[in-house]
């Protein structure tokens, strides 16, 4: 499977804009050329993307580095399709084609000053990417600036940089306009063409055509921590303020400290790599289950996913739906009073290290209805569903089997539940095994599959590597005294033995490491 973290960050590159200027008729001309497309160039600056287009983050290092080899090369490359609205010029296809020679002319493969301007915070991961995406260019066909400075000094570039140097300016990028003053019908040639190539996905279409609403906004705050495109920028300042504090505030709840691989630390994030096209459709299902997105209306009937994605005019709800994620995701790992401080590697990710967000969402979805009353009874079982999830490891990779949507969350859910139920009757954790393999609902999920033969002579891969830690780790990391759960980093304050409303003292000896619910809530 291909590493999703390992893609280019190109989206800055284009700047994206309402679509729904009003269209404008003009002497389209049938082709670019790379000069136009640099700072001070006639069409850069008129460039533009739909404002709910896909982020131009999908391709590899190498993806981004053929490409601009096939054009310095003079090989044959798809034409763009533009449309012309007022002074803008739309990318209706062709984006990353586009975009990848605008980097190539800005040496900004999602790490330089255009990126830096739309992106305050940029990962690890996309510093990474744009600098083997820089090598492999660099190793190809040289830099753009190598090309220009040829121009007036060949003897200081490489001979086959000096060659083509003469023939970049003139070299024809191909276009096609779309022929329209129709924005609606410019919209509708977006999603035609975007059919073939990368298709749109389901839950992507999804977040396009909610883009209005306060589940795709909310989405789009976390996402980039605040930073990136401000959709939310037709709401007052004081609003988009919020947003992006608040967006920043759930990514960081989601993703800090970065994930890196194979895992070498316990110091893992809730949700696996915060860098990716996986991460906004994630983002999205959780913001939606969070905040009750079509479940039901005021009449308690069942709602349609387009009927629940309203406009949010003011970006009130849009403030809401980010409040309210912000508050679940501090009660499953934060430093916040009410945080249970749940280990993400031991709950949501694989034996192998793999995030799996179906168990993140089902836990989502757990909490929801509960009450302080009902997260106690949790954390006194606490220390015994924690032995039976360690010594049934596969539970979260049988979750992702099952996959994390909304059909297979209820299994799920019954699956927790049947294990809590048993541990409150006093079953140990290999009779609760007995009893959930005995059901046919649960038996594929606690009997371990027969371990897969690895290859004579090969070396261990990543997951491997990432499992082998995890399965030593895991069992030795530091227990809470009040649950016995696991403490995460994210997840755990310095409480008192002896409270200090009875005289505790504050030295060393007094000190002890809790799960936040356990100091504030749990020994009052």
């Amino acid at each position: 499977m291909a590493n999703t973290t390992n893609v280019v960050n190109l989206d800055a590159m284009i700047r994206r804009a309402d679509l729904a200027s009003p269209g404008e008729a003009g002497e389209d001309v049938p082709a670019l050329s790379v000069p136009q497309l640099e700072r001070t160039g006639f069409l850069y600056p008129a460039l533009r993307k739909p404002d709910f287009q896909r982020e131009t983050a999908h391709w590899s290092p190498e993806q981004v580095a053929d490409l601009i080899s096939t054009f310095a090369r003079r090989d044959l490359i798809p034409a763009v399709i533009l449309w012309r609205a007022g002074q803008n010029v739309f990318v209706i296809d062709g984006a990353h084609r586009l975009s990848a020679l605008i980097a190539w002319v800005h040496d900004d493969y999602g790490d330089k000053e255009v990126s830096r301007k739309i992106f305050q915070d940029i990962p690890d991961e996309q510093i990474a990417a744009a600098e083997r995406t820089r090598e492999l260019v660099k190793e190809a066909v040289g830099s753009y600036r190598d090309h220009k400075i040829a121009l007036e000094y060949p003897e200081k570039v490489k001979a086959d940089v000096a060659e083509r140097a003469g023939r970049i300016g003139w070299q024809n990028i191909p276009a096609q306009w779309i022929q329209t003053h129709d924005h609606d019908r410019a919209e509708k040639s977006f999603f035609r063409i975007n059919q073939g190539g990368t298709k749109i996905d389901p839950t992507e279409r999804r977040i396009i055509n909610a883009r209005a609403s306060a589940t795709a906004l909310a989405s789009r705050a976390i996402l980039r921590g605040g930073s990136g495109h401000d959709y939310w920028d037709k709401f007052d300042k004081g609003t988009q303020d919020k947003i992006e504090a608040l967006g920043k505030e759930v990514h960081d709840l989601l993703f800090d400290p970065t994930l890196t691989l194979p895992i070498k630390t316990l110091d893992v994030p809730v949700a696996g790599h915060g860098y990716g096209p996986h991460v906004l459709p994630f983002v999205f299902d959780l913001v939606n289950l969070v905040n009750d997105v079509a479940v039901a209306d005021s009449s308690n009937k069942r709602i349609t996913k387009e009927e629940a994605f309203v406009k949010d005019d003011d970006g009130t709800k849009t403030v809401d739906y980010l409040v309210n994620t912000r508050g679940m995701m501090q009660r499953i790992c934060s430093n916040y009073a009410s945080s249970l401080g749940l280990h993400p590697a031991l709950y949501f990710y694989s034996p192998n290290g793999v995030f799996q967000p179906g168990a993140l969402l089902a836990f989502v979805t757990l909490f929801k209805g509960w009450d302080t009353e009902e997260f106690k009874t949790f954390t006194r079982a606490r220390a015994k569903f924690e032995e039976f999830l360690l010594a049934h490891r596969g539970i979260t990779e049988a979750v992702r089997k099952l996959g994390s949507g909304a059909r297979s969350r209820p299994r799920i859910l019954a699956l927790y539940r049947t294990i809590f139920s048993n541990i409150e009757a006093g079953k140990t954790a290999q009779q609760i095994h007995d009893v959930l393999a005995a059901n046919n609902d649960f038996a594929f999920l606690v009997v371990e599959p027969p371990p897969k033969s690895g290859a004579p002579g090969k070396s261990f891969n990543r997951e491997v590597k990432g499992g082998a830690f995890l399965k030593g780790a895991l069992p030795t990391a530091p227990k809470c005294p009040t649950c016995g759960g696991l403490v995460h980093r994210n997840g755990m304050q310095t409480g008192h033995r002896e409270h200090k409303r009875v005289g505790g003292t504050n030295d060393l000896a007094n000190a002890q490491i809790q799960h936040p619910f356990c100091n504030s809530t749990v020994e009052q």
